[in-house]
């Protein structure tokens, strides 16, 4: 058996090993990601459905309260977009092993509904809804190598996307032109994935795909702020730090990711 040698970091713990054994850790991933490992545990659906309800309930609350005081206090409404980039690698935890996925920059789209002076003791408080969807934050993974005198090539492609709402209160600078802004959210967000696995061996190529999805808590923290352009409209730029947990094909996945927006807004 010919075997030939190749510089590449392994994908998990860092060694410098054979191609054929490169060979190998690829399809232990490509098993890892495989549809056989979408099996999850009943009570821990039950437990994903129940910790919904809970936030449905109380957003639902906060909604109601947040619907009274505008009419008592007479707030400002505003509707905004927002596009910009996030990065961050996530963290992967399976068997025992953890390792961080060495993901793309990807793009990031907000839709998001703001209360201004929604308590009259408090001006500067607005609250608001937010849809975020983090995408195009690709990773792929190569190994190549020739076994028993096969020249093979393995390759994993994973797409990643999140797709968060969330309820959000901040801290918001209300008269002037120009508002700076600071607050946190919490809220929900599902994190899906595409698997593409591929193997070549001597030119011929076997390739399948498969997916999985998790839903869970989300949250963040943002500062930024916006500068009004006229009586309704504004322009502005924000960072946040957006966190979720998931379980995709059976491991633990944490993302951790920096996003930067610009933003445009109008006011009713």
């Amino acid at each position: 058996m010919s075997v030939d040698v190749f510089n590449l970091v392994e994908p998990f713990n860092g060694k410098e090993v054979v191609a054929s054994e490169r060979f190998k850790k690829s399809t232990e991933i490509f098993e890892r990601f495989g549809a056989t490992a979408k099996a999850t545990p009943a009570v821990m659906h039950l437990g994903v459905i129940k910790m919904l309800r809970s936030l449905i309930l109380s957003l639902t609350l906060i909604l109601s309260v947040l619907a009274h005081q505008t009419t008592a206090q007479s707030a400002e409404w505003r509707a905004e977009l927002g596009l910009g980039a996030h990065g961050g690698d996530p963290e992967v935890s399976f068997a025992g092993e953890t390792d961080d996925l060495d993901t793309d920059t990807g793009i990031a789209i907000a839709g998001q509904l703001w209360a201004d002076g929604v308590a009259e003791t408090a001006p500067w408080l607005t609250l608001g809804l937010q849809y975020l969807r983090l995408d195009d934050a690709d990773f792929s993974e190569a190994a190549s190598g020739t076994i028993l005198g096969a020249t093979v090539t393995a390759q994993l492609d994973l797409d990643p996307t999140l797709d968060g709402f969330l309820f959000n209160a901040a801290y918001r600078k209300p008269d002037g032109k120009l508002h700076p802004m600071i607050g946190g959210g919490i809220g929900i967000a599902k994190a899906s994935i595409e698997a593409v696995g591929s193997i070549t061996v001597n030119g011929q190529t076997f390739a399948g795909t498969t997916d999985d999805d998790d839903t869970s808590l989300a949250w963040q923290m943002f500062a930024g702020f916006d500068y009004d352009v006229t009586d309704k409209t504004y322009i502005g730029v924000s960072m946040s730090y957006f966190g979720t947990d998931a379980t995709l094909f059976g491991a633990d996945v944490e993302f951790r990711n920096l996003v930067g927006m610009a933003r445009a807004g109008y006011r009713f």
